[in-house]
C-alpha cells in the first residue's frame, strides 16, 4: 500500500518531533503491509519559518538513509501539503511547492478550516488546466463541506480527487459529523484515495492496514486496492486518473449482509 498523506517528516510541523518517532512510525506501517510513504508536511505552521522545496528534499533524503541503516522496508517520498492560495499554480511554477513524490505531476491540497474561499474553483481549475492532477486533503472533516456535499460532486465532476482520511472510515476514531460525510462520500463513489494523515505513533497514527481491512469487507477487494494503492501509485507516476473511473467495478448488486454490514459500521462511527 501507499500512503500518500503522512507527517512522518520529523521536527517541521504538528507531526513527529523527534527521528525515533519517525522510526516507530514507519515501522508500523510496514507491519500493515504499506511500502512507501509520502512526507507531505504543512508548509506553514505556526511561528516556524515556511521550509523550501530544497530543504524538504534533503530532510527526506536523511530519513531514508536512516531507514536503511535501520533495514526498516519503507520509502519516504518528499511532497508538502500545500494550502489553497490564490497564488498556488505559481509558487508551483516556482518550484516554491512540491508536488506529491517531487516527481509526478499531482499535488495535495488543503482548504483553509474557516470556509471555502472564493477563489477556490477557480485556482483548482487553473491547475488541471496546466495539466496537474489535484487530490483535496480531508474533505470530510470541513464543516462547509459537511453541509455542502454538492460542491464535492462538482469537483470531482471537474476532475479533483478527494482523499478520506482512515480515522473517518474506522469506528470511534473521528467526529460523527465528519463519520457521516466520508461514508455519505463513499456512497456517492466520489472518494478517490484513503491515506491516513497520520501524526504520531500513538494518537493519530497510520492505520492504513486497519482501513483496507476495512474497505475490503464493506466494498470489496478491488475497490480497496485501488483507493489504498492503485489510484496514488498512478498519481506517483504522474498518470491521470479519471475519478469516475475508479469505481466502475465495485459491485452493483450487493448482498443483503453487505448493505447490513455497511449500515451498521455507519451508526458505530457516528455514536463516536
Amino acid at each position: 500500500m501507499i500512503d500518500i498523506h503522512t507527517h512522518i517528516l520529523p521536527g517541521v510541523d504538528d507531526g513527529l518531533q523527534d527521528i525515533g518517532e519517525a522510526l516507530l512510525m514507519a515501522e508500523d506501517a510496514a507491519a500493515q503491509g504499506v511500502s512507501v510513504m509520502v512526507a507531505t508536511p504543512h508548509l506553514r505552521w505556526g511561528e516556524r519559518q515556511e521550509l523550501s522545496a530544497s530543504q524538504f528534499r534533503k530532510a527526506v533524503a536523511d530519513l531514508n538513509a536512516m531507514m536503511q541503516a535501520k533495514g526498516v522496508p519503507i520509502e519516504i517520498l518528499p511532497g508538502c501539503e500545500i494550502p489553497l492560495t490564490a497564488d498556488l499554480l505559481e509558487r508551483l511554477q516556482r518550484d516554491e511547492w512540491m508536488s506529491l513524490g517531487d516527481s509526478g505531476r499531482a499535488v495535495l491540497v488543503e482548504p483553509p478550516w474557516e470556509e471555502w474561499p472564493p477563489f477556490g474553483k477557480a485556482v483548482l481549475q487553473s491547475l488541471l488546466d496546466a495539466g496537474w492532477s489535484v487530490v483535496l486533503a480531508h474533505p470530510e472533516r470541513y464543516r462547509f463541506f459537511q453541509h455542502r456535499l454538492g460542491l464535492l460532486e462538482e469537483l470531482v465532476q471537474m476532475g479533483v480527487h478527494l482523499q478520506v482520511t482512515t480515522a473517518s472510515l474506522i469506528p470511534g476514531k473521528a467526529s460523527p459529523a465528519a463519520a457521516r460525510c466520508a461514508y455519505e462520500l463513499m456512497e456517492r463513489r466520489l472518494v478517490s484515495v484513503v491515506a491516513s494523515d497520520c501524526h504520531g505513533v500513538t494518537h493519530r497514527r497510520c492505520d492504513l492496514g486497519e482501513a483496507a481491512a476495512l474497505l475490503r469487507r464493506t466494498y470489496g477487494a478491488y475497490i480497496a486496492r485501488m483507493l489504498t494503492d492503485g489510484v496514488p501509485r498512478a498519481l506517483l507516476r504522474g498518470e491521470r486518473v479519471e475519478p469516475a473511473q475508479i469505481w466502475k467495478n465495485a459491485p452493483t448488486d450487493e448482498s443483503r449482509w453487505k448493505r447490513f454490514l455497511r449500515a451498521v459500521l455507519r451508526r458505530e462511527t457516528d455514536d463516536g
